[in-house]
Protein backbone atom coordinates (compact mmCIF):
# COMPACT_ATOMS: atom_id res chain seq x y z
CA UNK A 1 0.00 0.00 0.00
CA UNK A 2 1.44 3.37 -0.93
CA UNK A 3 -0.23 5.09 2.03
CA UNK A 4 1.41 2.73 4.53
CA UNK A 5 4.82 3.19 2.90
CA UNK A 6 4.50 6.96 2.82
CA UNK A 7 3.37 6.98 6.45
CA UNK A 8 6.60 5.28 7.54
CA UNK A 9 8.35 8.34 6.15
CA UNK A 10 5.87 11.20 6.62
CA UNK A 11 2.29 11.72 7.82
CA UNK A 12 1.88 14.86 5.69
CA UNK A 13 2.42 12.80 2.51
CA UNK A 14 0.42 9.71 3.47
CA UNK A 15 -2.90 11.30 4.42
CA UNK A 16 -3.35 13.49 1.31
CA UNK A 17 -2.24 10.60 -0.90
CA UNK A 18 -4.79 8.27 0.66
CA UNK A 19 -7.59 10.79 0.35
CA UNK A 20 -6.61 11.59 -3.25
CA UNK A 21 -6.61 7.87 -4.08
CA UNK A 22 -10.19 7.63 -2.80
CA UNK A 23 -9.35 5.32 0.10
CA UNK A 24 -12.01 5.47 2.85
CA UNK A 25 -10.98 7.88 5.67
CA UNK A 26 -10.90 5.19 8.37
CA UNK A 27 -8.59 3.07 6.24
CA UNK A 28 -6.35 6.09 5.52
CA UNK A 29 -6.19 6.74 9.26
CA UNK A 30 -5.38 3.12 10.08
CA UNK A 31 -2.70 2.78 7.39
CA UNK A 32 -1.10 6.09 8.32
CA UNK A 33 -1.04 5.45 12.07
CA UNK A 34 0.29 1.93 11.57
CA UNK A 35 2.99 3.04 9.13
CA UNK A 36 4.07 5.97 11.27
CA UNK A 37 4.23 3.84 14.41
CA UNK A 38 6.33 1.31 12.52
CA UNK A 39 8.79 4.09 11.72
CA UNK A 40 8.82 5.19 15.38
CA UNK A 41 9.39 1.60 16.53
CA UNK A 42 12.17 0.94 14.02
CA UNK A 43 14.03 4.05 15.13
CA UNK A 44 13.28 3.47 18.81
CA UNK A 45 14.32 -0.16 18.85
CA UNK A 46 16.41 -0.33 15.68
CA UNK A 47 19.68 0.61 17.21
CA UNK A 48 22.15 3.41 17.13
CA UNK A 49 23.18 3.08 13.49
CA UNK A 50 19.77 4.03 12.16
CA UNK A 51 19.39 6.87 14.66
CA UNK A 52 22.86 8.09 13.70
CA UNK A 53 22.00 8.02 10.00
CA UNK A 54 18.77 9.96 10.58
CA UNK A 55 20.56 12.46 12.80
CA UNK A 56 23.26 13.03 10.19
CA UNK A 57 20.63 13.36 7.50
CA UNK A 58 18.52 16.05 9.19
CA UNK A 59 18.78 15.94 12.94
CA UNK A 60 21.88 17.94 13.75
CA UNK A 61 20.46 21.22 12.53
CA UNK A 62 16.77 20.77 13.39
CA UNK A 63 16.80 22.45 16.77
CA UNK A 64 19.28 25.12 15.72
CA UNK A 65 17.11 26.01 12.70
CA UNK A 66 13.94 26.00 14.71
CA UNK A 67 13.99 27.98 17.93
CA UNK A 68 10.34 27.04 18.49
CA UNK A 69 11.12 23.32 18.53
CA UNK A 70 14.01 23.96 20.88
CA UNK A 71 11.62 25.93 23.09
CA UNK A 72 9.13 23.05 23.07
CA UNK A 73 11.89 20.69 24.17
CA UNK A 74 13.07 22.98 26.96
CA UNK A 75 9.64 23.95 28.21
CA UNK A 76 7.53 20.82 27.78
CA UNK A 77 10.09 18.01 27.61
CA UNK A 78 9.19 14.58 26.30
CA UNK A 79 5.37 15.03 26.30
CA UNK A 80 5.60 18.28 24.34
CA UNK A 81 8.16 16.85 21.94
CA UNK A 82 6.10 13.74 21.32
CA UNK A 83 2.95 15.71 20.64
CA UNK A 84 4.49 18.47 18.49
CA UNK A 85 7.28 16.83 16.51
CA UNK A 86 5.00 14.62 14.33
CA UNK A 87 3.36 17.83 13.15
CA UNK A 88 6.59 19.41 11.91
CA UNK A 89 8.74 16.44 10.92
CA UNK A 90 8.53 12.76 10.18
CA UNK A 91 7.65 10.78 13.33
CA UNK A 92 10.71 8.56 12.87
CA UNK A 93 12.89 11.67 12.66
CA UNK A 94 11.21 13.15 15.73
CA UNK A 95 11.90 9.93 17.60
CA UNK A 96 15.56 9.97 16.54
CA UNK A 97 16.02 13.59 17.57
CA UNK A 98 14.20 13.02 20.87
CA UNK A 99 16.48 10.10 21.67
CA UNK A 100 19.54 12.14 20.71
CA UNK A 101 18.35 14.83 23.10
CA UNK A 102 18.29 12.27 25.89
CA UNK A 103 14.62 11.35 26.13
CA UNK A 104 13.88 8.00 27.80
CA UNK A 105 12.95 5.54 25.04
CA UNK A 106 9.69 4.15 26.47
CA UNK A 107 8.34 7.53 27.49
CA UNK A 108 9.28 9.12 24.18
CA UNK A 109 7.68 6.33 22.18
CA UNK A 110 4.47 6.63 24.19
CA UNK A 111 4.23 10.36 23.56
CA UNK A 112 5.27 10.00 19.91
CA UNK A 113 2.44 7.48 19.49
CA UNK A 114 -0.01 9.95 21.01
CA UNK A 115 1.27 12.67 18.66
CA UNK A 116 0.95 10.38 15.64
CA UNK A 117 -2.65 9.54 16.53
CA UNK A 118 -3.49 13.20 17.24
CA UNK A 119 -2.06 14.63 14.00
CA UNK A 120 -3.15 11.77 11.78
CA UNK A 121 -6.69 12.13 13.13
CA UNK A 122 -6.61 15.89 12.57
CA UNK A 123 -5.27 15.57 9.03
CA UNK A 124 -7.73 12.85 8.04
CA UNK A 125 -10.67 14.88 9.36
CA UNK A 126 -9.47 18.09 7.68
CA UNK A 127 -8.71 16.28 4.44
CA UNK A 128 -12.03 14.50 4.35
CA UNK A 129 -14.01 17.66 5.11
CA UNK A 130 -11.98 19.61 2.57
CA UNK A 131 -12.45 16.95 -0.08
CA UNK A 132 -16.21 16.87 0.55
CA UNK A 133 -16.43 20.66 0.31
CA UNK A 134 -14.51 20.67 -2.97
CA UNK A 135 -16.72 17.93 -4.38
CA UNK A 136 -19.87 19.71 -3.20
CA UNK A 137 -18.90 22.94 -4.96
CA UNK A 138 -17.74 21.17 -8.10
CA UNK A 139 -21.02 19.28 -8.42
CA UNK A 140 -19.63 15.81 -7.77
CA UNK A 141 -19.70 13.82 -4.57
CA UNK A 142 -17.02 11.54 -3.19
CA UNK A 143 -17.36 7.80 -3.47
Amino acid sequence: MPVFGLAVLEIWAAVPAGIALGIPPLEVWLLTVTGSLLGVAVVGFGGGALRGWLARRRGDAILSRSPRLHGVWLRYGVPGWGLVSPLVMAPAMGTAVGLLLGAPKRRLMLWMSAGVVLWTSSLVIAGTVGSNVIHAFSGSWPR
